[in-house]
């Protein structure tokens, strides 16, 4: 997620030119949407290039075997028609009739077998290929429709990941290309919208896809015709875009400007509720050469000393209301719960515990944001500052931030999406509590609550293990959930979003559509 913060004197700007600047029409007489990415798509394709942004296009571009809705959390039909579970470890599909290709030629169970055989090819080397099939086992096809995927060990989470990965890929062409990194540049898919063009330093064209007939509530046919999408890294440029009426879609943005163009009668601001929410990170394993935080009684003050009530207030009024988060995980995502309240905000107990700790007087304590937690960092260091902690904030580009929270920090505000809103909690899980550089408590018992948890098919026992896992991680004090993160899309009064998903950016390219 990329946070739009901006200036005072580029909201006084927005301010005044947004009532001058005559009133410009979105381009719905051409049926065509101009969106601004903050990144250039410099292909479109899932193994290769899984940024954010680019995933948005891939999304209406390929189809994956399952969908999912998010209202209803159920999973849903997609290239394959159904599925049914063989043993604990088996699951067996049936590969849907009547899905083409862009180019119009039929998908057929070929292209599923030689889609999991490029997953699992070690040679193919493309991002993050060894958590993306490492659970697989092996797959075979049964016949002419149905096809099974066994996996390392029993996997309740087999249909979940396969909503978002892999894209199914056309036999037909990919097998031909003799460097498989530059399908992405002429991506043919099966999605609701195909491909024109694309140069990464002017941008990529997308057209309604006639052909797709297999969509349903997970991922419906698109209705705008035709989809531009520029390549703008500068907020401020966007802004200036959408006041001139040269684009009708900006997300991410900043409350500040958000509240300051929502009276301006040519736009309209969509804010709602999403997967994002930003956790503090404490270093209790000691990482870091700072060693403060292996103390529980310290992890314990500090989080008696963080008012989530006021950081609530910070957020866009769409999330203020809602009560803190008491667990490290978005409530729209399944087995998200815990036993326990959110800590109290009693900033005489956090100085009691700190001077029993040994620190009367405080301590120093530099804390790593990015991106969305950079406005949150700030608050809390504030507030630890009220209990004689001296806290600054380091902010960081995202690549910086994985870099030396690798090597180690003593505290970090990370945004978290559960793998850009993937459906199982099983993200979460293994994002904060398997080993690896991202875990910073080394508790053996939450790691295998988080194994455990993958592996158990009953869903009550499941959602135990769960529920289990975060409380102990609150109880130990090693997560503080902050805050929820809304997502704020800037529309053109011509243009609306339709619901039914949890992007984290507040909307699928599918799912826009004109008045």
């Amino acid at each position: 997620m990329r946070k739009v913060g901006l200036t005072a004197v580029a909201l006084a700007v927005a301010a005044s030119v947004s009532w001058v600047v005559p009133s410009a029409q979105a381009q719905k007489s051409k049926d065509t949407l101009r969106v601004g990415f903050y990144q250039p798509v410099r292909m479109v394709d899932s193994f290769y290039d899984p940024g954010p942004e680019p995933t948005v296009a891939a999304r209406v571009v390929f189809d994956t075997l399952v969908n999912y809705d998010p209202i209803k959390q159920i999973y849903l039909p997609s290239v394959v028609a159904s599925w049914k579970q063989i043993d604990p470890q088996t699951m067996e599909f049936t590969v849907h009739d009547g899905i083409t290709f862009h180019d119009g030629e039929p998908l057929d169970i070929d292209d599923v077998i030689y889609t999991l055989t490029f997953m699992m090819d070690a040679s193919a080397n493309y991002r993050y290929q060894e958590t993306r099939m490492n659970w697989v086992d092996k797959f075979e096809k049964v016949d002419g429709h149905r096809f099974r995927i066994r996996s390392v060990e029993p996997m309740a989470v087999m249909l979940g990941k396969l909503t978002q990965f892999p894209a199914v890929l056309p036999e037909h062409i990919h097998s031909k290309l003799d460097k498989k990194v530059t399908f992405g540049t002429k991506a043919v898919g099966t999605g609701p919208y195909r491909v024109v063009d694309l140069d990464p330093n002017s941008g990529i064209t997308l057209q309604r896809y006639a052909g797709y007939k297999h969509g349903d509530v997970g991922k419906p046919a698109g209705s705008i015709e035709r989809i531009r999408i520029d390549p703008v890294p500068d907020q401020q440029t966007q802004i200036a875009r959408m006041l001139r009426g040269e684009q009708d879609l900006m997300y991410s943005v900043d409350k500040d400007m958000a509240e300051s163009l929502a009276g301006n009668p040519d736009f309209k601001v969509d804010a709602k509720d999403s997967v994002n929410i930003n956790v503090l990170m404490l270093d209790a394993i000691g990482k870091s050469s700072n060693k403060i935080f292996t103390d529980k009684r310290v992890r314990e003050a500090i989080m008696h000393a963080t008012d989530l009530n006021n950081l609530r207030q910070l957020a866009h009024p769409v999330v203020a209301k809602e009560k803190p988060l008491a667990a490290a995980c978005s409530p729209f995502i399944q087995y998200c719960t815990t036993a326990v309240e959110p800590p109290k905000f009693d900033p005489a107990l956090a100085k009691k515990m700190l001077a029993e700790a040994g620190y009367p007087n405080g301590f120093a304590m530099p804390i790593m944001a990015w991106g969305e937690g950079k406005e949150i960092a700030e608050a809390v260091a504030g507030m630890w500052r009220k209990v004689g902690v001296n806290a600054t904030v380091n902010v960081v580009t995202f690549s910086n931030f994985v870099k030396l929270r690798a090597e180690g920090v003593p505290a970090l505000v990370t945004v978290w999406d559960n793998s850009v809103g993937q459906p199982d909690i099983d993200n979460t899980a293994d994002y904060f509590f398997t080993p690896g550089a991202r875990n910073y408590n080394g508790d053996k018992m939450l790691e295998q609550f988080a194994l455990d948890g993958r592996k158990e098919l009953d869903t009550k026992k499941r959602a135990d293990i769960y529920k289990q896992m975060f409380t102990r991680a609150s109880t130990e004090a090693y997560l503080l959930p902050l805050n929820r993160i809304p997502s704020v899309v800037l529309l053109r009064k011509e243009v609306t979003l339709q619901g039914g998903h949890r992007h984290p950016y507040g909307f699928e390219l599918n799912r826009v559509q004109w008045n």
